[in-house]
């Protein structure tokens, strides 16, 4: 089963960690949000540096490590739009108050998200840190639980498929998740033909669907 959220859900998760003062809430809002404005695999995202940020920032193409993308096949390519350009701006900002107590390794660039300090020295969150602490916030919008950061990755597939207005969401959504093939991206096609048709069956119902029925058709578009 494909794993995504739907509208709805995303402004739930979202919801869930911007409403709180802490800062690791907050934190974890800007990085969720950008996980699912880019569809970046989270390994991916984990070891973005503060230099390569502000370099995407600048040039409005956020470019990864290709030592870090699956395949390292080349370096994927993210556009920056301006909602993107407002969580990494906040997520900079974030890096640079914790750098204060921290001390990089020799030769090494500031995270743009830091991990666990261990005796003040500086190390990237790790992705098993970041499915940790999205469970807290999926947990706490009442999500599935079983909800992971690589669901955003499909979420973002999804978002462009459905949001798209161009002739070919397809084409885009293989660009904007650097997709070597389309094969790969079909799947969010398929996907939304479902979705699609259980809207239908809704429409063509009048409204009167039972609620089990809805249920179950819900639950088949995301089967």
């Amino acid at each position: 089963m494909l794993m995504y959220l739907t509208e709805p859900q995303q402004r739930e998760l979202l919801k869930a960690a911007r409403t709180q003062a802490c800062p690791l809430a907050q934190r974890d809002y800007h990085w969720m949000a950008a996980l699912i404005i880019t569809g970046m695999r989270v390994f991916e995202f984990s070891r973005l540096t503060r230099p390569r940020v502000l370099q995407g920032l600048d040039a409005g193409w956020l470019v990864s490590d290709k030592r870090h993308c699956k395949g390292q096949r080349k370096a994927n390519e993210y556009c920056v739009t301006q909602q993107l350009r407002v969580h990494l701006l906040a997520l900079l900002r974030i890096s640079d108050t914790e750098a204060v107590d921290r001390v990089l390794p020799e030769g090494e660039e500031q995270p743009l998200i830091w991990g666990r300090a261990d005796g003040g020295e500086g190390t990237f969150l790790s992705p098993r840190s970041y499915q940790a602490r999205m469970k807290i916030w999926v947990k706490a919008a009442g999500l599935d639980d079983r909800l992971t950061p690589h669901a955003l990755r499909h979420t973002r597939g999804m978002n462009v498929m459905t949001r798209s207005r161009g002739n070919n969401a397809v084409k885009v959504a293989q660009i904007a998740l650097n997709h070597a093939s389309m094969r790969s991206t079909g799947v969010y096609l398929h996907v939304s033909r479902e979705e699609m048709a259980a809207q239908l069956q809704l429409v063509d119902g009048g409204g009167r669907m039972r609620k089990a029925d809805a249920v179950r058709v819900a639950a088949g578009a995301q089967a």
